[in-house]
């Protein structure tokens, strides 16, 4: 296959996923502005500490549906139908079971959950308020996170572009009714956004009774040796989405001792922008997904290849764009979601300087885990994940937090993000020293 043809096939792959995961992350700065009206600087904080189920969510969401994703790939590349409808059935009922089990002990446990969460007693209500809603519906939460990536896989982006911004808009729209007219504060937003994931579901299931699915529920659907490719394949950005949360929480905690909770404040704007900033490099990453991993199933080299380089290029230039816009505008891009209290503005503007220096290594390691995920070389994303959000991030804080306080709190994921470049790096060229060559 030409690369222009693959290009072109990116291309058209990119642009709806990339609009669609933007406006699915976009819930999260909507409910940070309209909490940042309703609740202050205490909502903003008790905001953050809920953020980690958001990622719980992901973490499972990334797990089934990329993994889901990945095998159906490799099935229309290799024309075996029938896994494509075991691993879209087997994906499916795992997430409901997932999402049950969370829904049910969380609603049950919420202020436990709030507590282990790392609330204060201080947060502690408008952290429960805001929690609620969330775990009531996290199945569709889940559901959302993966069944766009599974719509891509089985060729209808457009779809999962158009569910997923419908929903967000709505939450939007429902924001500003609950928040300022009704004057529901934090927990009119939660149910806001409780409400958003019901909508994408429901729009992204109608294409499973569209002419375009190829995809089918079975029966037969449990297989060990597929769940197990699944997971596999999967893994990292499982891992990936919950070492995000895991580390909220630690830098939650931290942040109570060297900043208080203006600072937490602070960390919460830097953390919901950062969300969005990493659901567009996720974008850029899997809008290669379908092309690397058929490639691989119909055992084109050639196209793999071409498609992960071409994938690579968009991220790289994207993220060199985006770190200039925060670098050049943090005072006016904080000032939005602060709420003209000025010294969480400039708390938060240097915050997003250091931090997001770490935006082209986020890059680089998002790519290469799609990659390694698209062949099924779960194993080789699964160490990139632990070691970018466990390994190099706990030595970060260990070295930068003592020295530089609030401000080595900031740096700590760009070391690690960069530290996180060299393993890809090396990994890639120890595996494949031919084409790095």
């Amino acid at each position: 296959m030409e690369s222009g043809s693959i290009t072109k096939q990116y291309r058209h792959i990119l642009i709806p996923t990339v609009i669609g995961m933007l406006s699915n992350s976009l819930y999260c700065l909507v409910d940070v502005y309209f909490i940042s009206i309703g609740s202050g600087s205490i909502g903003l904080a008790a905001l953050n500490i809920a953020m980690p189920i958001y990622t719980l969510y992901s973490a499972i969401g990334s797990l089934l549906g990329v993994g889901g994703a990945t095998l159906i790939s490799i099935a229309q590349g290799s024309c075996d139908q029938r896994l494509k409808d075991r691993s879209f059935t087997l994906s499916m009922v795992l997430m409901f079971i997932c999402g049950a089990f969370i829904s049910l002990c969380g609603t049950v446990f919420v202020e436990r959950f709030a507590y282990l969460l790392g609330a204060s007693d201080e947060l502690i209500v408008p952290t429960v308020l805001y929690t609620r809603p969330i775990l009531i519906t996290a199945i569709p939460f889940v559901m959302t996170y993966a069944i766009s990536t599974l719509l891509r896989s089985d060729g209808n982006p457009k779809l999962a572009m158009a569910a997923v911004m419908v929903g967000n808009f709505s939450n939007i729209i429902l924001d500003y009714i609950f928040v300022m007219v009704f004057h529901m504060g934090i927990a009119g937003a939660s149910i806001a956004t409780a409400i958003s994931p019901l909508i994408t579901v429901t729009i992204a299931s109608l294409h499973f009774v569209s002419k375009r699915n190829t995809v089918h529920f079975v029966k037969d659907f449990y297989d060990l040796p597929t769940m197990k490719r699944m997971l596999s394949a999967g893994m990292g950005s499982g891992i990936m989405e919950i070492s995000a949360g895991v580390v909220i929480v630690i830098f939650n905690a931290v942040i109570l001792v060297v900043g208080k909770e203006q600072a937490l404040a602070a960390y919460s704007i830097i953390t919901n922008i950062a969300y969005v900033a990493k659901g567009a490099l996720v974008a850029f990453a899997q809008a290669s997904q379908p092309l690397i991993a058929s490639g691989y199933g119909a055992k084109k080299m050639d196209t793999v290849h071409q498609a992960w380089q071409i994938s690579l290029r968009y991220t790289l230039i994207f993220s060199i764009l985006l770190y200039l816009l925060f670098l050049l505008f943090p005072d006016q891009i904080a000032g939005i979601f602060a709420s003209k209290d000025l010294s969480l503005i400039a708390l938060a503007a240097n915050g997003i300087c250091i931090y997001f220096s770490a935006l082209v290594f986020m890059g680089i390691n998002t790519v290469m885990m799609n990659y390694f995920q698209s062949i099924e070389e779960g194993r080789l994303s699964t160490i990139i994940a632990l070691v970018k959000g466990f390994v190099f991030v706990l030595a970060a804080m260990a070295f930068f937090v003592p020295w530089l306080g609030l401000r080595g709190v900031w740096l700590v994921v760009p070391a690690a993000e960069m530290g996180s470049s060299f393993v890809c790096y090396w990994m890639y060229k120890r595996k494949y020293s031919v084409e790095v060559q």
